[in-house]
């Protein structure tokens, strides 16, 4: 028995010499492998986050475009309105008088009223076109 106790506690020797051979050749290889797989991870989070900055950038130049194409046509619209205005305007100068006394009417009935009109124009009414 105890020739065979002898022959297992060597060959639990040999097991474990052989054990740390292994572990001492195997483990720093792993240790490469394992630092070589977290830099590839890092490398595609980086390419990944490059990419999605890049798409970002895209839709924000994308957006500020369509905003100005909006500018520009909202600034159309009002200049067109305005024209249009102008034109009418112009043609009803008695309608610019009627305003401008309605607005003198109830200027004069506000408690708040401190300003004196004084109307320079024909029949009372103020002027609203320049004198050439």
């Amino acid at each position: 028995m105890e020739n065979n106790s002898g022959r297992y506690l060597i060959i639990l020797i040999i097991i474990v010499i052989a054990i740390i051979i292994i572990a001492m050749t195997v483990l720093p290889q792993y240790n490469v492998w394992r630092r070589e797989l977290s830099g590839k991870a890092q490398l595609r989070e980086q390419e990944y986050a490059k990419q999605i900055a890049v798409e970002q950038a895209k839709a924000e130049l994308e957006s500020a475009s369509l905003l100005k194409e909006a500018e520009i046509e909202r600034a159309k619209g009002v200049s067109a309105s305005m024209e249009i205005i102008s034109e009418n305007l112009e043609k009803n100068a008695n309608y610019l008088q009627y305003l401008a006394i309605q607005a003198q009417i109830k200027m004069a009935e506000s408690p708040n009223h401190t300003t004196v009109y004084i109307p320079v124009g024909a029949n009372g009414l103020p002027l609203i076109k320049d004198i050439k």
